[in-house]
């Protein structure tokens, strides 16, 4: 029988429980997304957004379950970027793990431009531009100047702990929840729903397509976060039964609150105005910046307004700074698995990792540059979080082959269709969020591919590349990239359509070069699913021995323990 993880030495106190596991979860699902997503998803699918977020639910799903199996059977800290390397090695948790830490870099950027558009929408104005919704001159000053103090507190030492404190998630909950209550009380324009407006009428304005990209365009984004509990099981009291509940309730709660959210968005819009303006521009000359504010001016809930400029500042902002410390541990943890230069792991004596906190502040205010506005920085993360999320269905299949005897206090439900679903389900998002996108995520990987390149020069102890098992990860990555160029349906491109829907096809010209070929709507999805399959059944079938496996899953937890001690996120049992 193998070993339990949790006995690995050095031994953790398991002192987290059910309530503040799940509500690390349920806050992390619930952020700047409700602030802003249900605006985006509008704009591009109009009221069929509804269908975006329920298929955005049933897509994600899938991986949700897969992590609960993940995180119950191996209760790691950091388990997105270990539970790739435990069956594929080196090479394939270097890619895990560098898509792991991007997404979470990202997170604290991403929360600081929701706060700057409602602050601009009442308190700052000037903040955000009104034509292009990119950051001005000062908008990005000010962005930078949130990151210095998200980075400069977590220098300081001050422990954003995995038990984040459940009354300001109890309030990151029960604002949005009371929007929809409070807004809906007082105004529903069901005709809304089949409106006829100068860019679609109906309830699916700009066809099924534009339901599609919606999805990328902050439904992922907002949905995802459920698998923190995954992340944090090494300090659950009883990961068995704890960790399953907290990752799938927190996305079903998830997802019943942005779909209220979607319904209720719809719902208010002043018909008048939204059959002038369409759905590309439904509130007009309106600042549009603080969705849920202007919605409730308008409807005379002034109190609610101020209500919910307070919340855009507070919640991103805490968000902002857990992330922060999140990224500099998944940084210090990559520099320790050796994937990184050592000066990432290094600590202060009070177990602060400085150059990682330094690093993804510095980072984090890098990507404000290209990605000047909230929705852009989030099409972008979307798909580096979809190429995360690919990792774990290839994890659980391969684990459950090559790790049969260990327990598995929770085992997904016919994980066989589940896990190849879920791996083509993350090849359809990481397409839709389109060649730019996908371009600069893969620009990002290359960097950090450098800094690995350095890590192997400087430490002549690594271990080898394990090129079979991880190999799976380069046509992957290469290969959704092509099709992003060659397809049809993807979001921001050269000849995007109506609604942003990219109705005109994939990009007319690659770097000069004229394409005159696209894939056509439904066969490239056709074409993405047979070449995802094809990779995931490569994938599942090129893991390391059950030797190695096992010796891996208990030098993953070894080295997860040591590091809570180390950065004083874990204490000793």
């Amino acid at each position: 029988m193998t070993q339990d993880l949790s006995d690995v030495p050095p031994r953790l106190k398991r002192d987290i429980g059910l309530l503040p596991l799940f509500m690390v979860s349920a806050g992390s699902v619930i952020g700047s997304g409700w602030l802003l997503g249900t605006l985006n998803a509008s704009e591009a699918a109009g009221p069929a957004a509804l269908i975006s977020w329920v298929i955005g639910v049933i897509l994600l799903i899938g991986v949700a379950l897969i992590y609960a199996e993940l995180g119950s059977t191996y209760p790691i800290s950091g388990s997105t970027a270990r539970f790739t390397w435990i069956h594929a090695g080196t090479l394939g948790g270097f890619f895990a793990g560098t898509y792991s830490y991007l997404q979470a870099m990202a997170v604290a950027p991403i929360e600081v431009e929701a706060t700057l558009g409602y602050l601009d929408a009442k308190v700052w104005h000037g903040l955000v531009n009104s034509t292009t919704g990119l950051l001005t001159g000062k908008g990005l000053a000010v962005a930078i100047g949130f990151m210095f103090v998200f980075t400069a507190l977590n220098l300081f030492g001050i422990k954003w702990m995995a038990r984040t404190n459940t009354v300001a998630m109890y309030w990151k909950i029960i604002v949005p929840f009371g929007t929809v209550i409070f807004i809906m009380a007082k105004v529903f324009h069901g005709s809304n729903f089949t409106a006829v407006t100068h860019d679609g009428s109906g309830f699916i304005p700009f066809g099924i397509k534009g339901v599609f990209v919606a999805i990328p365009l902050g439904i992922v984004f907002a949905l995802e976060g459920f698998e923190q509990a995954a992340q944090l099981a090494g300090e659950a009291r009883n990961p068995k039964r704890d960790v399953p509940i907290a990752v799938v309730g927190s996305m079903l709660l998830g997802a019943a609150l942005y779909i209220l959210l979607q319904l209720c968005f719809t719902g208010a819009l002043n018909p008048h105005t939204l059959a002038v303006n369409g759905w590309a521009n439904p509130f007009g000359t309106v600042n549009k910046f603080g969705p849920y504010y202007t919605l409730a001016e308008s409807v005379g809930l002034g109190w609610l307004g101020v209500l919910l400029i307070i919340d855009a500042v507070v919640s991103p902002a805490g968000t902002g700074l857990v992330y922060v410390s999140a990224a500099s541990r998944l940084s210090y943890s990559l520099a320790k698995t050796r994937f990184l230069p050592p000066v990432f792991s290094s600590i202060d004596r009070r177990g602060v990792p400085w150059f990682s906190i330094i690093f993804g502040g510095v980072f984090g205010c890098v990507l404000f540059l290209p990605f000047g506005s909230w929705s852009t920085l989030v099409g972008a993360i979307t798909a580096a979080s979809s190429f995360m999320y690919s990792f774990a269905p290839v994890a659980a299949v391969s684990l459950r082959k090559a790790d049969p005897d260990r327990i598995r206090p929770y085992r997904a439900p016919l994980l066989n269709i589940i896990a190849p679903f879920s791996f083509v389900v993350s090849g359809f998002i990481i397409y839709w969020s389109g060649t730019a996108n996908d371009l600069k995520i893969d620009a990002a990987v290359v960097f950090f591919l450098v800094l690995y390149v350095i890590a192997r020069r400087l430490d002549p102890n690594q271990e080898p590349l394990d090129f079979r098992a991880g190999a799976f990860a380069i046509p992957w990555i290469v290969g959704l990239t092509i099709f992003s160029i060659f397809g049809g349906s993807y979001v921001g491109g050269i000849s995007s359509g109506p609604g942003n829907t990219g109705s005109g096809g994939g990009y007319a010209t690659f770097l000069g070069a004229k394409l005159g070929v696209h894939l056509p709507f439904w066969w490239d999805l056709g074409a993405i699913a047979v070449f995802s399959l094809l990779v995931f059944y490569f994938a599942v079938n090129s893991h390391l021995g059950t030797d190695r496996v096992v010796a891996h899953a208990e030098e993953a937890a070894a080295d997860a323990h040591q590091e809570d001690l180390d950065l004083g996120v874990g204490h000793a049992a």
